[in-house]
């Protein structure tokens, strides 16, 4: 409404019945003539002051400005200016930095019987959720207001989150070692605009998560896959293609999608090459903390004795998706360096955030909540696994699967060219699935899938493991019965 009043004052000054100098009847009167509220043609004259048409005097009233009679600020723009100009000049960053097209963001499938496994969906815990808002509002509580972010992390929180690493993950770390981030993707972006300059080479896991490559590749940076074996990567079969690497990214505790931990012994030859190569290493603990069935193998953290690992940790995956906060662990030699560069992104990571967590940390809620968690995950994974192998046998791989919540499986008998033919027979059955060959820099010759299970009861998984065995025996026959070029 109150738009439609500037609009018609700001015409009547244009086309002159409101003289320059002149003064507008006062809020009340007008909003009595126009039949509006007051508080209408309140914002109605502030808008039209703001845009230069009208000045207020204290004490004396609303007047019309000297803008001339007739020309509207958009007139004399257009007479300054004949011809548009064109887009505004982008750096070469923003060219390459495109949003990509996450397979993640499309919308789930909601009718029928279709059993969703191709969304990745975060193990969130209904007693989490009360525990957070029960020490939320005793923060609340507590604080007249929140504090100011701080840079670095609140200080509790960091302390908590060096606790719990001490205890749970063996992990040795002082809380000013700590950098608390707005999750995982903000640690990747600090992490390359620090250390890596256009032009460099960084090295990166065959399969890796999609974002990890779009992040180094829209720093003008060239990525280096290096495979992932069972045993995770072996750093002596990519020394060459890795000759002159500033930075390398890998996920030891759990690969990302294939599910693989890397061995100790793996650890430690890819310390020594850093060290050797004057290189860092990015140690992404993606997931990890979900495990089930075994425990961790020493992180890289641990390992290195000369500060070239950086740690990355999200707890939106092990918590809710809104809590977008994550923590570093960063080499005191390097510290000032990313602080500087967080202060030019932002000035520090939500406050009441951080101390609601810090508060569910130590009270030992979060750890109760990720062994939950896991517990709920093995039946799950055991269920669909074993719907699939009943029927499938060694027609399928499984690698990996000791954490998270999803199952990498490749079917070596099915060409990579089936996998189209595959997803739709899946969901004509009622099982909806994703392919993993987004997660490939180097697509493999067969089909590959990534198998979402967390937020599914069993009962559904096993389901879900027979249509889909089902739908692949299906397509394996189509091929074999299919007449040859030649016939």
């Amino acid at each position: 409404m109150y738009v439609q009043v500037a609009e018609s004052i700001r015409r009547d000054i244009e086309a002159g019945r409101f003289q320059v100098g002149a003064c507008l009847p006062g809020s009340r009167s007008m909003a009595i003539a126009l039949g509006v509220s007051r508080t209408v043609v309140l914002m109605a004259y502030d808008q039209l002051e703001s845009e230069g048409y009208l000045e207020t005097r204290s004490g004396s009233g609303t007047y019309v400005s000297a803008r001339p009679h007739g020309t509207s600020a958009h007139e004399t723009l257009a007479e300054e200016r004949a011809e548009p100009p064109g887009r505004p000049r982008l750096s070469r960053l923003a060219l390459r930095a495109g949003l990509p097209d996450a397979p993640e963001a499309d919308t789930a499938s909601t009718g029928g019987d279709v059993i969703d496994l191709a969304q990745p969906r975060v193990k969130s815990d209904p007693r989490s959720l009360k525990a957070w808002v029960q020490n939320l509002m005793a923060l609340l509580r507590r604080r007249s207001a929140p504090d100011f972010p701080e840079l670095q992390g609140a200080a509790d929180l960091r302390r908590a989150v060096a606790g719990y690493l001490r205890v749970e993950r063996a992990i040795d770390v002082d809380p000013e070692d700590i950098l608390i981030v707005s999750g995982a993707q903000q640690a990747r972006d600090l992490i390359a605009r620090v250390l890596l300059d256009e032009g460099d080479a960084v090295g990166v896991e065959e399969p890796c998560h999609w974002s990890v490559r779009h992040t180094y590749e829209a720093m003008g940076v060239r990525v280096v896959p290096c495979r992932v074996g069972p045993r995770g990567m072996d750093i002596d079969d990519h020394a060459t293609a890795l000759d002159g690497v500033r930075l390398m990214n890998v996920s030891p505790s759990f690969q990302f999608p294939t599910g693989v931990v890397m061995s100790e012994g793996r650890r430690r030859a890819l310390l020594q090459w850093a060290y050797a190569q004057d290189a860092c290493l990015v140690e992404d603990d993606f997931d990890c903390e979900h495990r089930f069935g075994v425990r961790t193998c020493a992180s890289l953290w641990s390992l290195d004795r000369h500060g070239r690992v950086i740690h990355v940790s999200s707890f939106a995956r092990s918590m809710f998706p809104a809590l977008q906060l994550g923590y570093m662990l960063i080499p005191r030699s390097l510290r000032e360096r990313f602080l500087g560069i967080k202060w030019l992104a932002d000035r520090g990571s939500i406050s009441m955030q951080q101390h609601v967590l810090a508060a569910c940390i130590a009270s030992g809620q979060y750890l109760r909540d990720l062994r939950r968690i896991a517990h709920g995950l093995a039946p799950r994974h055991r269920a669909l696994h074993a719907a699939l192998h009943v029927r499938l046998g060694d027609a399928m791989t499984v690698t990996g699967s000791v954490a998270g919540g999803s199952l990498f499986v490749q079917f070596p008998r099915l060409p990579r060219s089936a996998t189209g033919s595959l997803v739709a027979e899946s969901l004509a059955r009622g099982v909806r699935v994703r392919s993993a060959e987004r997660f490939h820099r180097i697509p493999p010759d067969h089909v590959t899938l990534v198998l979402s299970y967390a937020g599914m009861p069993e009962t559904s998984l096993r389901r879900a493991g027979q249509r889909l065995a089902e739908a692949y025996l299906a397509i394996e026959r189509s091929d074999t019965t299919s007449p040859s070029p030649s016939g």
